[in-house]
């Protein structure tokens, strides 16, 4: 059953950055602000725990935002 699911990854992979290229900026806001919301209290039950994670992730998706924001910018 593993053998299987990783043979097909790849394909899941594919499809999972299909669909996030599909989204608006907008719409991704929208959809992570709302699984925030979902999540928030588990995610302050562990914020203690994973908060040098949690920094990280965030310092590197306000890189990503900055770099995609430079590069509209430059269109």
């Amino acid at each position: 059953m593993l053998k299987i699911i990783s043979q097909n990854w790849d394909t899941i992979r594919a499809e999972e950055t299909r669909l996030l290229r599909a989204l608006s900026p907008q719409e991704g806001a929208r959809q992570f602000f709302a699984l925030m919301a979902e999540f928030e209290p588990r995610l302050q039950e562990t914020e203690s725990t994973f908060r040098n994670e949690r920094n990280q992730a965030l310092i590197q998706l306000q890189a990503r935002l900055a770099s995609l924001n430079l590069h509209k910018s430059h269109e």
